[in-house]
């Protein structure tokens, strides 16, 4: 479990420090953010532009639904692709992938923890406020100062507990959804590259959900389909672009990160020539192939010169 409230909240909110080692681009990070609020902004655009095919209640309904279907093909994406990532992994490094999964872990559990904290929280204010738990009512005809007394602690005890579980729960839920949709778990702090490959396989399976539903505005086929297979295209391009940066910037292959790079044979060992008798130390014998020098010829001095 998490130490301290805002340990809690640095994991909800994407804060949470990095793994050593870890390489953290802020390309691909304002990248990454960037991809988000565009989807965002061109899902808001649509909806103030053209009417909704069907009610409100029915949209945020039906959002609502694509929202938990998108966490949960996200989670077994994630799942999936990093239990076939660890599995095609030389044992040495699967080891430290496995210990690796702490960070996706705790993000997971901080929405998790977060989505019960909301809930509760605001289910247990709404019984309260109509009188469920406490019998307002009952309190009331007893009198002026049996309604101070209890509403005296609700109002001091009670509502700041069930009003902070409900801010506290919506923060770490709100940060999560906006930090899973970027960094997809923290798959990243097992490897760099597992965001790459997890984001379009996320994309294309809601781009396939959202198709067999159904548009959800009346758009024009010409701005409706190119909306819709915007997202996908773009994070896949995205993802594209982010290994190859990776592995031009950093060095970092499919293959290095599974530990399965060809091992490149050892140069040899130099070994220094025995020394051969009569020879400076260090040179090779004499050759046989190489004709020996003839001897120098001693000429007797010039005579000297007459003045």
């Amino acid at each position: 479990m998490f130490r301290t409230v805002r340990e809690f909240l640095e994991i909800g909110a994407g804060a949470a420090d990095p793994r050593p080692g870890q390489i953290q681009d802020p390309v691909i990070k304002r990248l990454q953010s960037g991809r988000t609020l565009a989807g965002f902004t061109a899902t808001g655009w649509m909806l103030v532009s053209y009417p909704l095919a069907e009610g409100r209640a029915e949209f945020v309904l039906g959002k609502l639904v694509d929202l938990v279907a998108g966490f949960g093909i996200l989670c077994v994406a994630g799942l999936l692709a990093v239990a076939v990532f660890i599995t095609a992994t030389r044992p040495p490094l699967r080891r430290v992938y496995v210990r690796r999964l702490k960070a996706p872990g705790e993000t997971l559990r901080a929405l998790l923890i977060g989505a019960i904290m909301a809930g509760g929280g605001g289910t247990l204010l709404a019984k309260l406020l109509r009188g469920e738990i406490i019998p307002w009512s009952e309190i009331h005809s007893h009198g002026i100062l049996a309604t101070v007394a209890a509403f005296v602690p609700f109002l001091v005890l009670v509502l700041p507990v069930c009003l902070v579980l409900v801010v506290m729960g919506a923060f770490s839920v709100l940060s999560c959804v906006w930090y899973s949709f970027n960094s997809c778990f923290r798959v990243g702090d097992v490897h760099e590259l597992l965001p790459a490959l997890v984001s379009p396989v996320l994309v294309w399976s809601l781009f396939v959900l959202s198709c067999l539903d159904g548009p959800e505005v009346a758009a024009p086929p010409l701005v409706l389909y190119p909306f819709l297979l915007g997202g996908p295209l773009s994070v896949t391009a995205l993802s594209v672009w982010e290994i190859r940066r990776l592995n031009q910037r950093y060095g970092m292959t499919f293959t290095s990160a599974l530990g399965r790079e060809p091992q490149r044979a050892p140069d040899p060992e130099w070994e220094p020539t025995p020394p051969v008798a009569g020879q400076e130390p260090g040179y090779g014998a004499p050759s046989p192939y190489t004709a020996p020098s003839a001897p120098s010829t001693s000429y007797p001095p010039y005579p000297p010169s007459s003045p």
